[in-house]
């Protein structure tokens, strides 16, 4: 009988180091490619998804927050009080990087701002992305002031028959864009005894306004983004270049010769302020 043995199983040979690392970043290789090209196509552009940008407006009179029928002093020393304010505000537009003013699709849709409400905001909707600067008019464009029949708008409008009560001038055809009413003492006494009566409107009333911001602004889709709008009403009788005495010059109805209402609009358009 022989007594050779057959060879038994032979252990497996193990892959040298370098190889064995060829292997693995081959390997790593293959599945970066794999999960790459899986990977979705990310969009850096904002979706094309509106969102809405609400103003909350707030009333300061010389720096800090005011209520109409609050006494206050005016550049001159005057006592005063104001009891009734209202202006219309149309077209709103945002401004973004790049220095483009965006519209939204209610580009004609024209707000009142009564601040014997508690309601004072601004709600628009606008394209999402990053913005500078708002825009807007105080008033009514002529396309939409001149023979506007308030008839035409529903009651509650701020253009119809109820929502422009006392806000239009049937004599010219024309809505009242600033209502600016209180009583004022003259120098030397504490009775308000002279009435303010600022009533501007007519087209050449109309006035633009531009409010940077102050830090970009992100307007998220389908989100609500809140900014404070801050309206300066001890700004509509003075500014850098020009100033109106409520005793001297107590009231305008914008009737001919009178310089009145357009001194008071293009002060009104620099007492606008969005602190951030």
């Amino acid at each position: 009988m022989s007594t050779d043995r057959m060879p038994g199983p032979q252990p497996a040979r193990r892959l040298s180091v370098p190889i064995a690392r060829r292997f693995y970043a081959l390997g790593l290789l293959g599945l970066l490619w794999v999960l790459g090209g899986c990977r979705p196509t990310v969009d850096t552009q904002p979706p094309d998804i509106p969102g809405t940008l609400r103003f909350d407006v707030e009333l300061l009179w010389d720096g800090a927050p005011y209520a109409l029928n609050q006494p206050a002093v005016d550049h001159l020393g005057h006592a005063l009080t104001l009891n009734n304010l209202q202006l219309y505000i149309s077209r709103i537009e945002v401004q973004d990087l790049e220095g483009v003013w965006h519209r939204n699709e209610r580009s004609e849709e024209v707000h009142m701002l009564d601040f014997k409400t508690e309601d004072t905001r601004l709600l628009e909707p606008f394209p999402a992305g990053m913005y500078q600067a708002v825009r807007f008019g105080v008033g009514i464009p002529e396309d939409l002031n001149r023979g506007t029949d308030p008839a035409t708008f529903p009651n509650d409008h701020p253009m119809g028959f109820l929502g422009s009560a006392g806000m239009f001038w049937t004599w010219s055809t024309g809505y009242i864009f600033v209502k600016y009413e209180g009583r004022a003492a003259p120098l030397g006494t504490e009775v308000m005894s002279s009435p303010i009566a600022y009533h501007c409107g007519t087209d050449a009333s109309y006035r633009e306004v531009v409010v940077p911001f102050e830090n970009p602004v992100w307007i998220d889709p389908q989100r609500l983004t809140v900014l404070p709008l801050q309206f300066d009403a001890a700004k509509v009788l003075v500014g850098p270049d020009d100033s109106v005495d409520v005793i001297a010059n107590p009231l305008t109805h914008n009737g001919p010769n009178d310089p009145i209402a357009a001194r008071l609009m293009n002060l009104l358009t620099q007492a606008w302020h969005i602190p951030q």
